[in-house]
């Protein structure tokens, strides 16, 4: 699937019409596939070789599936265990169990193969769907293009890029990370304006707040942007967390970040390939204090993203992706 020319405009709810989602796990490892016709695009997140189709997440935008005989799911998140995590904001959980939980249930039992992106969400599936195939998936960032910062460049600019179900994650950082930004001049803050922001980050002299971008424009963004810590807080909502892929890893790494992330994140996110995991259960000061050390030992902050890129392009996720994409697809046809 080829970048599309950049452009903002607020994201679709469910039905934007381009998904990370598809791109990620589908779209740049199998562009060779969809350029020549072997594999359709019937909407954002819908594909279809012969009489097999792809559903990446959910239909939405379809009345009806296309005729198939075998149907390929993908899933990236747990959605029972969101549906009842009550650190998730409640419009959030609503979203889960209206929209996507139905999506879900109509998608699983039909699935022939299941894709998932998480050992948790693995493991979860194959109790639940024991005859099913279920293989995880890593997220194809494009690698290639992950800068490496100059080692002893200062350290400028922390990422906190999050989107609206990390609120409560959020939240116990934003008074302490003001407070840092006063006590360090020359110290900026990035964050999405898809988090509920409180008042005194909006306006605070040294944040910058990114505007709601479509997936094409955001993807135009982080290829030009350049930050030297990206925040992975995922403070409140860890059954649902602990599911969820290690996507951040690739997205802070498009920007040259090094990340400090929880422990209670998913398990790839730990060791080497992130510069800092803290504890579960670490205080608002405990993030303060790892990144004052980076602030103050830029170099650390350097190798830990030259880490953590080295890690992702030695695991080439979208060489992984092609060899699954065929050994799915290509004996389907036979």
């Amino acid at each position: 699937m080829t970048l599309r020319p950049p452009g903002a405009a607020p994201p679709a709810f469910l039905t934007g019409r381009f998904s990370p989602t598809a791109d990620l796990y589908l779209g740049f490892s199998c562009r060779d596939r969809i350029a020549c016709g072997a594999l359709r695009q019937i909407s954002p997140t819908v594909f279809a070789t012969g009489e097999t189709l792809i559903v990446i997440r959910h239909a939405a935008g379809l009345r009806a599936l296309p005729p198939h005989r075998r149907l390929i799911y993908l899933i990236d998140d747990d959605i029972r265990a969101g549906i009842g995590d009550r650190a998730l904001p409640p419009i959030y959980r609503a979203k889960l169990a209206l929209l996507e939980w139905p999506e879900a249930r109509r998608f699983e039992p039909l699935a022939t193969a299941i894709l998932t992106t998480s050992p948790k969400l693995a493991a979860t599936l194959r109790v639940r769907r024991p005859g099913a195939r279920v293989e995880e998936i890593a997220p194809a960032w494009p690698v290639a293009e992950m800068p490496v910062l100059d080692p002893s460049a200062p350290i400028r600019r922390i990422g906190l890029l999050m989107g609206r179900s990390h609120a409560r994650d959020a939240a116990p950082l934003w008074a302490p990370l003001l407070r840092l930004l006063d006590r360090r001049p020359g110290l900026a803050l990035t964050v999405s304006g898809n988090l509920a922001l409180p008042r005194a980050v909006v306006r605070h002299r040294a944040v910058e707040v990114l505007p709601a971008l479509d997936w094409a424009a955001y993807l135009a963004w982080l290829r030009q942007a350049r930050l030297d810590l990206g925040l992975v807080p995922h403070l409140a909502s860890r059954r649902f967390n602990a599911a969820r892929s290690a996507s951040k890893l690739g997205e802070y790494a498009m920007a040259g970040a090094a990340v400090i992330g929880s422990d209670s994140w998913h398990e790839a996110a730990r060791g080497a390939m992130c510069g800092r995991c803290l504890a579960p259960g670490a205080d608002p000061a405990a993030w303060i204090a790892a990144i004052d050390r980076l602030i103050d030992d830029p170099a650390s902050a350097r190798a830990m993203a030259a880490t953590n890129r080295r890690a992702l392009i030695a695991a080439d996720a979208e060489g992984h992706q092609r060899r699954l994409w065929a050994s799915l697809l290509d004996a389907a046809e036979d």
